[in-house]
């Protein structure tokens, strides 16, 4: 932030709480009520709102909010329970007092004001004035006084419609991320029940036959599990450490999205756990956890050995006639899942599935490995499209950031941002 004599007050950009609902209002009066659980990060869930009427409405349910009002959260400010309004609503907007309702003065911007309360220094400041340990809340006063930098009233417009640009171009992604997860969720329904005919097209419903699983092509074996992997294999219950001289250890936590996330890894010394280490295409299943997590599993798709597996994790080995991925998709496909659990056993606060009962599960494998390894790549193409735009959404994320400091705060100008941004 620059220093103060090149900086305002927030006060000098907008007033607060310019209107309540008072006693004399109608009972029957109605509204939509955005109360502290319906923003998150910048994001107001309108279906978390609640049409209500004056009588049944909470007495915090006051604060009068136009559009282009932005909703500072003076109770545990630190979350970042902030939004904007840009739109009307079908009701007249009511916020609850946990806000302060910030209404842009003449020459201000108000998605500048609504960018700014994102800033690690306005966070800042806003930590100061708080009061409070278990609730922290920081006045009105008190925020009005947080200082902003000094940008005229046609900058702070084109920085927000950078901002902006760039908030609806995650938007857009984010949406077509969503629509790729449910293409894929259908594609393996699909492949995992009618598999791929030599058209490479999924099968007719005509051109399967009933099993014990359901209708399968009657060309795939339908046997228990243990028939196909021939061995599963414990981690280690060595105690684990925060120190990286040694080897990591993959956890239950470390299993998300039937992907490995090595975020938050813990250590083993490297000569007690070497042999414990992932190998491409190693499966792991996940045999402890919570009720909605425990029988989850993941694969190590690169070359270069992996970490090592604590006891809560069992590698499965497959024989010639099933392939690692496909027993990957398998495990992880929302009927097995449910299958599964069956066999799930209550411990202290988990549930355990044996490997010895998980190959009891009923599976049915294509007849070839030509056709497993088809199903395979064509779920990997939808999954590599979601990747691709993951790392754009990433890289989004990234120049937000740095555009938001930027222009903010007035390190550089903004007509050469932008067209950096361009």
């Amino acid at each position: 932030m620059p220093d103060e004599s090149s900086t305002n007050p927030l006060s000098q950009y907008c007033d607060a709480n310019m209107e309540s609902l008072g006693r004399e209002t109608p009972t029957d009066f109605w509204f939509r009520y955005i109360d502290l659980s319906s923003v998150n990060q910048g994001k107001i869930d309108w279906q978390r709102t609640r049409a209500l009427t004056y009588a049944n409405s909470p007495s915090r349910a006051r604060r009068v909010v136009k559009p282009g009002d932005v909703l500072f959260s003076t109770v545990r400010p630190g979350l970042m329970g902030h939004g904007m309004v840009r739109e009307p609503s079908d009701l007249p907007l009511i916020a609850s007092t946990g806000f302060a309702v910030l209404s842009p003065k003449e020459g201000a911007d108000s998605r500048f004001l609504f960018h700014s309360f994102f800033l690690d220094e306005f966070k800042r400041q806003v930590a100061q004035f708080e009061v409070g340990s278990n609730y922290p809340a920081i006045n009105e006063s008190d925020l009005r006084r947080v200082r902003l930098g000094e940008v005229d009233g046609p900058s702070q417009t084109l920085i927000a419609d950078i901002l902006d640009a760039i908030d609806d171009a995650t938007l857009e992604t984010d949406a077509v991320i969503e629509k790729l997860r449910t293409v894929r969720i259908g594609i393996i329904d699909d492949l995992l029940t009618r598999g791929l005919s030599d058209e490479s097209s999924p099968r007719e419903p005509s051109d399967l036959v009933e099993t014990k699983v359901g209708h399968r092509p009657p060309t795939w074996t339908v046997e228990n599990l243990g028939r196909f992997v021939v061995g599963a294999e414990y981690g280690t219950n060595l105690s684990l450490g925060d120190s990286s001289a040694g080897i990591p250890v993959l956890r239950m936590n470390n299993i998300q999205d039937a992907e490995f996330d090595l975020a938050d890894m813990k250590y083993a010394p490297a000569h007690a756990v070497d042999r414990f280490r992932l190998q491409r295409n190693d499966v792991l299943f996940n045999r402890t956890n919570s009720w909605e997590h425990v029988g989850k599993a993941a694969i190590w798709r690169r070359d270069e050995p992996g970490p090592a597996f604590a006891s809560y994790l069992v590698r499965l080995h497959c024989g010639d006639a099933l392939l690692p991925e496909f027993l990957h998709l398998w495990l992880n496909w929302a009927p097995v899942q449910r299958a599964i659990r069956q066999f799930a056993t209550p411990g202290v606060q988990q549930v355990n599935i044996n490997p010895t009962n998980l190959r009891r599960a009923l599976i049915a494998v294509p007849d070839t490995l030509e056709e497993q390894r088809a199903i395979i790549d064509r779920v990997n193409g939808v999954a590599a499209a979601i990747e691709d735009h993951r790392r754009e959404r990433a890289k989004l994320s990234s120049l937000r950031e740095g555009l938001r400091d930027d222009l903010l705060t007035g390190r550089k100008p903004v007509v050469a941002i932008r067209e950096a941004a361009e």
